[in-house]
């Protein structure tokens, strides 16, 4: 309990200022300490009359406002609360009665002009509402919910629901906006949107909302039938088609997403978000060679160029090339996602560059731990996930970015349409996808020598190639444990291991693995990362169409962090998929002290796996052949003391490899963003080059 009056005024004056900030659990809770000490302090009630409103909780806040005005009734404000409190709880007698006695108390000005307005307003609303039995809130209680919602109050909002619903149990728009605070929160939102699925079943929209939910948490099996649900009831509803082309790649079956896909396209052709996602799962597959992928993809570029390209704009940069250059990264995943693992570290040294300016363009609505301290490296912060494509372009012409950086590729959540409009004189992809964005408004891709050896991949990029002395630095977890002893050396078998997302094991993959257990007795597998129980039964089913019966079979569902690393301490190798490899993965496993047996690839999405390796120092992990791949993994199976020496260094490598350098690598990318502005200023064209030369 708060003792002193000293005491009292610090806690009201943080009282305050979280209620200012928007924090208003934190407030009340802050408040009702101080009114335990003294019941009658006037600031602490009417402030926590004022929280408690703006909470949603009006009858709540009577009391308090009540208290703040017998022990100041000279102030007007605590008059003025108390009658707004009154009409919002529905007292309009009472607040009829207030008001008579506020003006017979001096009370006058536009301010109570406006309550008797309101209070008139209100009774007349009530009356209406009666007459009619709706079955939902007036109109004013849900206009304060969804600016409590706009302001990202979301734990008051909850909070304000719920008796709301207990109340209008058929209120549709309070269960699903409901649904959506919970989402937000990443909390578990099914009840609430079964609830409002409940109230609209004829609705395919309804359906389709439900599914997401479900997709949100992990429920793929029952995501993928709802949005079945969907489409019968609306065939030609491409969104749903969408959805289920996600869910479906997300169970690990691609060829199946790539025809849901194309049905979403063929009814909607111009659905960018959609192309994306199927050149994403293209990527994943081997059913496209790599020529017909980049084909692919220049069709996208082409289509939606088609409609911005006679529009770009002729930039009129200063053509300095000493100036300071305004930089622009665009992403979706600047939040907890891989992406930060390798980009944090580069813009940790690249915020300390005097003549760099940085911007940020946040393409998504949730905000994390990772997003505040990415947001503290930038200078200018901006959070375009309510932007056009248009008016993203538009803001970033307003900028005058000189060079603007794509970190999605086509990934979710990218806004390579507003690339499209070409709104920078200079754009880049780098980071987020390891293949062509197919738009010639990207002039360049980064990469390494590694990825993508000089003149050996061109071909496969509308973009001029830069390589950089490794593509990006890796910071590993701080949760990651230490490295364990080969744990084959205990176990009378060896243990290969992938922890790669299970569309990326395709048929395939299966096929190769199999032949590498069926060829080393005893033998198991470790998948570290499936989704939730029924969502990969398609991988289980192939497995044991070669033979792998399921008792050989180790598997984890996705976990927390720390788990996931520990789990490396039961592998001995891990496996790598095709054509799409693991990258995150990969460096994970190989600070963990677990190498990766993969195959040399003939695109960048293939060569993921195999750039770690070679910049580990370990070419002995790199195969060119499915014969070599199962002759390699039987021949470390045989020499376990040397696999195990390997175990016991990689930790020494990584720290001493290229991917631990991100100041090098940083100072590098600068020399490498300054070449492209002297070559755009002297008007040369776009080339490849290698960074240091």
């Amino acid at each position: 309990m708060i003792q002193s009056a000293e005491d009292i005024t610090h806690t009201l004056h943080r009282a305050v200022q979280l209620h200012a900030s928007g924090d208003l659990l934190e407030a009340e809770k802050q408040l009702r300490a101080i009114l335990e000490s003294d019941p009658l302090q006037v600031q602490a009630n009417y402030y926590l009359g004022t929280v408690l409103l703006e909470s949603l909780q009006a009858l709540e806040s009577l009391p308090y406002f009540n208290a703040a005005l017998e022990s100041d009734p000279q102030q007007a404000q605590h008059w003025l609360s108390y009658i707004a409190a009154l009409i919002d709880a529905e007292h309009y007698e009472d607040a009829k009665l207030v008001l008579t006695y506020g003006r017979d108390a001096g009370l006058d000005g536009k301010s109570v002009d406006y309550l008797e307005q309101l209070l008139a307003q209100r009774q007349a609303e009530s009356l209406q509402l009666a007459a009619k039995t709706e079955a939902m809130p007036a109109a004013h209680m849900q206009e304060k919910l969804i600016q409590l919602f706009l302001n990202k109050r979301y734990q008051v909002a909850e909070a304000a629901l719920q008796p709301l619903l207990a109340t209008y149990p058929k209120w549709l728009v309070g269960w699903k906006m409901l649904s959506d605070i919970l989402l937000v929160q990443k909390k578990d939102a099914r009840l609430a949107a079964s609830h409002a699925l409940a109230l609209n079943q004829d609705d395919a929209q309804e359906h389709c909302y439900y599914g997401l939910v479900l997709k949100g948490q992990g429920d793929l099996v029952n995501a993928a039938a709802t949005f079945k649900q969907a489409i019968e009831l609306q065939p030609d509803y491409a969104a749903a088609y969408n959805n289920l082309g996600i869910v479906t790649k997300d169970m690990g079956d691609v060829a199946a997403a790539v025809a849901y896909y194309r049905k979403a396209l063929a009814i909607n052709p111009g659905y960018a978000s959609c192309y994306s996602n199927l050149l994403f799962c293209l990527s994943h597959t081997d059913i496209v060679s790599a020529d017909d992928l980049f084909i692919e993809h220049r069709k996208f570029g082409a289509q939606y160029e088609a409609v911005y390209k006679s529009a770009w704009p002729k930039h009129s940069h200063q053509a300095d090339v000493a100036k300071r250059l305004h930089v622009g990264f665009v992403s979706a995943d600047f939040r907890e996602h891989s992406l930060a693992n390798f980009f944090e570290p580069v813009l940790e040294h690249l915020s300390q560059v005097a003549d760099i300016a940085l911007h940020a363009y946040a393409n998504n609505a949730i905000e994390d731990g990772v997003t505040q301290r990415l947001k503290a490296k930038f200078k200018y912060w901006n959070k375009v996930d309510d932007l056009t494509d248009a008016a993203l372009a538009e803001r970033v012409r307003a900028d005058k970015i000189d060079i603007l950086v794509d970190l999605d590729g086509h990934t979710a959540g990218n806004r390579l349409i507003s690339f499209a409009m070409k709104p920078a004189p200079i754009q880049i992809s780098w980071l987020g996808y390891l293949a062509t964005t197919g738009l010639t408004a990207m002039d360049y891709y980064l990469a390494d020598a590694h990825l993508l050896p000089p003149g050996q991949f061109d071909q496969q990029f509308t973009e001029k190639i830069v390589q950089l002395p490794a593509n990006a630095p890796f910071t590993p977890s701080a949760l990651s444990p230490a490295v364990g002893a080969l744990p084959a050396l205990s176990n009378d078998f060896i243990t290969f291991g992938c922890f790669n997302r299970v569309e990326k094991i395709t048929p395939s993959v299966i096929k190769l693995w199999s032949g590498l257990l069926n060829a080393v007795p005893n033998s198991k597998l470790l998948l570290g990362a499936m989704p939730k129980d029924g969502s990969y039964d398609g991988v289980i089913n192939e497995l044991a169409s070669h033979a792998i019966s399921a008792d050989r079979l180790i598997i984890h569902h996705r976990s927390t962090m720390d788990n996931y690393l520990k789990l490396h301490n039961l592998v001995d190798i891990c496996l790598d998929t095709f054509p799409s490899n693991g990258v995150t993965t990969t460096c994970h496993a190989a600070w963990m002290g677990v190498p990766t047996l993969c195959l040399e690839g003939q695109s960048l999405m293939s060569r993921g796996a195999m750039a770690v390796m070679l910049h580990l120092g370990l070419p002995e992990f790199v195969v060119k052949s499915h014969d070599d791949f199962i002759n390699k993994g039987i021949d470390w199976a045989e020499h376990l003391q040397y696999l195990s020496e390997v175990r016991a260094a990689l930790r020494k490598k990584f720290n001493d490899s290229a991917l631990n350098q991100p100041q090098f690598i940083s100072e590098n990318l600068v020399l490498a963003l300054r070449t492209m502005w002297v070559r755009w200023c002297k008007k040369q064209p776009t080339i490849s080059f290698k960074i240091p030369d």
